[in-house]
């Protein structure tokens, strides 16, 4: 099957394989940010690799998506051919529960990205192929952003892997050539290149609503972001962002720290990822809470920092099986939950997520489902209007795959 494939030597060199058959393919990635955030790997086709080698102990560390879990093997290479035979298992099969996953916020080539999905298992992308970075500049004559020009016919890679190619974003770095860091924007799933920069903002959502595209907001800490929402009306917030990495965290130093209300701690040298995983939600806690009805969208800017393809993804639920509009559709609508590897199951009322409920009078929503993962979760919240309201411990279950898991069953 296709998997993500890292190949390490014990004097920490990293090696690349390569696919033995002629309509194979092997693509390399390799990012770095720090001495220990660091991404190397290769995906691979659904066929053979081989290495070559020097002498000396080797890791072979194989993932796929999330729904598989890693294996591990130690070897030792002496000048000799070694066949190894590993099997990846699941320990989660989401698709059969109707559940299909998408990386909203990607930086990779469209021949690259026929290889890269189905090895991580991820069923929609969204390569942003126009990029734009200075104030003023309009997407159409900027080529900054690969496969520049590749029209908004959708690509199938298979039945259940496809790509929609014309996606654009808004990340302003520098206005009339000086540095300013003001805020992102995605533009998702339209039909024209856009002849307008940025700002003004308004003109670029009115035409992105023309064409039946999404807005996505990237960087909820930078100066403009709480300013876009309500000019621009945005669909999707990135709750699992492009700051998230398989790798150690890296990107402490915050264009705009956590207001104080939030207790989030924050300084230069003491920033964590959980902090910033609590900037973040605790943001989007606050735009629900002003009545701006984001819904949760997950993205990595894979191909620009050191993470995998959809390590933060976003499930949408199709229960009567994937089909590309049905996945816009359901994700603009909220039929969604967002994770870099736990899976949530859950109902209110009997109601999946995306539902709005109307009470003439004070009622009570009975929540229900499951919270499953492949090894033991710490803890589990319930969130309202922002607060923990209750912290559940989980549950020695097991499925029949092996999964962790806890079910739920509240008022």
């Amino acid at each position: 099957m296709p998997a993500r494939v890292y190949l390490q030597h014990d004097d920490a060199l990293w090696f690349f394989p390569k696919s033995v058959l002629p309509q194979g393919s092997a693509v390399d990635y390799k990012k770095r940010r720090r001495e220990r955030s660091v991404e190397m790997h290769t995906t691979v086709s659904a066929h053979p690799f081989t290495a070559d080698l020097p002498d000396g102990k080797y890791t072979l560390t194989i993932e796929r998506g999330k729904e598989y879990r890693p294996i591990v093997e130690s070897f030792v290479e002496r000048g000799e051919t070694i066949r190894l035979n590993v099997k990846p298992e699941r320990w989660m099969n989401m698709a059969q529960k109707g559940w299909f996953s998408g990386d909203t916020h990607v930086h990779r080539t469209l021949s690259n990205l026929s290889n890269v999905m189905p090895a991580e298992d991820l069923n929609v992308a969204f390569p942003v192929n126009q990029w734009v970075t200075r104030a003023y500049h309009a997407p159409t004559k900027t080529r900054r952003g690969p496969d520049h020009d590749a029209g908004d016919q959708l690509i199938k890679v298979d039945a259940t892997h496809v790509i929609y190619p014309r996606n654009t974003e808004y990340e302003i770095f520098t206005v009339n050539g000086k540095r300013y860091v003001l805020g992102a924007v995605l533009v998702l799933n339209h039909k024209s290149s856009f002849f307008m920069g940025a700002p003004s903002v308004i003109p670029i959502a009115e035409l992105a609503r023309r064409e039946g595209a999404m807005l996505e907001l990237d960087k909820h800490n930078w100066p403009w972001s709480m300013l876009i929402i309500p000019l621009m009306n945005s669909n999707l917030f990135e709750l699992t962002n492009n700051h998230l990495w398989r790798t150690e965290f890296a990107l402490t130093n915050w264009a705009e720290p956590a207001p104080a209300y939030m207790k989030v701690e924050y300084s230069s040298s003491k920033s964590t990822e959980l902090g910033w995983v609590l900037y973040g939600f605790k943001n989007y806690y606050a735009l629900l809470n002003c009545g701006f009805k984001l819904r949760p969208t997950g993205g990595t800017a894979n191909g620009v920092h050191p993470v995998p393809l959809g390590f933060g993804r976003v499930y949408v639920h199709l229960p009567q099986g994937f089909n590309y509009v049905d996945w816009v559709h359901g994700l603009d609508a909220g039929r969604s939950f967002v994770t870099t590897g736990p899976m949530l199951l859950a109902a209110a009322n009997g109601k999946p997520p995306g539902h709005s409920f109307n009470f003439a009078k004070p009622d009570t929503l009975r929540l229900t489902g499951s919270i499953l993962g492949q090894t033991l979760l710490r803890a589990i919240e319930v969130i309202v209007n922002g607060t923990v309201v209750k912290t559940l411990p989980p549950w020695l279950h097991k499925t029949k795959m092996g999964a962790h898991e806890t079910r739920l069953t509240l008022k």
